[in-house]
């Protein structure tokens, strides 16, 4: 079975993480593939909240320099019943790629890669400059690194800071991940549901988040979004 670890950075906070991490674990699943999903960031771990019920959910301060090794433990120590993690291992990382979160990406990738796990980054931005320079420093450190043009802040073209610093070697390799109705996308995430799980709801109008046209758009958007991932995620 694949063993694979997916770690979800950002630019900086706000540019949609959570909502990559989301798709990601959708993606795999529509696939059959087995799926662990890990929230290393407890200011808000809305990711770990949205799956805690239906998936094996774990939660690490990745803010904290103690929060890798237990991590990396997790991830390459058998558990009480001799079972060790395997499968595809879906990681929100906290806000803030710094020098020193950088350290613990390089140690940690050395680890678990020599326990047999490969590790996949997915890099998430806007459209600013802000932190876009350690997309750099994450080429450098892992084999696998995938730039995701996050279409909610802007139309592809307005990503011009990241083309103008990385687009000639890496500009095939974006992962265009659309944008929904900011109004409808918020109502997903106050409702804690999954996409799939906000589709399947019945009923039309017994909660907030359950009414026909947000259904709708929500149903549409996953299509556009599985298709996506698809394009440039796919390696078999």
């Amino acid at each position: 079975m694949d063993r694979v670890v997916w770690l979800i950075a950002g630019n900086k906070g706000g540019c949609g993480k959570s909502v990559m991490a989301k798709c990601l674990v959708e993606w795999l699943r529509a696939s059959s593939h087995p799926v662990t999903v890990v929230d290393g960031d407890t200011r808000t771990p809305d990711v770990a909240a949205v799956f805690a019920k239906s998936l094996p959910t774990h939660r690490f301060d990745l803010h904290d320099s103690n929060g890798w090794p237990m991590f990396s433990d997790f991830l390459c120590t058998a558990d009480q019943d001799g079972v060790v993690v395997s499968g595809h291992v879906i990681t929100n990382l906290p806000d803030g790629i710094n020098d020193r979160a950088m350290l613990f990406f390089e140690r940690f990738i050395r680890l678990v890669q020599a326990y047999g796990f490969t590790v996949r980054v997915l890099f998430v931005m806007n459209t600013l400059p802000d932190g876009l320079h350690f997309f750099g420093r994450l080429v450098k450190s892992f084999p696998t690194v995938t730039p995701v043009k996050n279409l909610c802040f802007g139309r592809v073209r307005e990503f011009e800071h990241f083309d103008a610093a990385y687009g000639t070697e890496h500009g095939e390799t974006c992962l265009l991940l659309p944008a929904m109705n900011t109004r409808i996308m918020q109502v997903v995430r106050d409702s804690e549901l999954s996409f799939s799980d906000f589709i399947a709801q019945e009923g039309d109008g017994e909660a907030k988040s359950n009414f026909v046209y947000a259904k709708i758009v929500v149903s549409d958007w996953r299509d556009s979004m599985i298709d996506a991932l698809d394009d440039a995620l796919y390696t078999d």
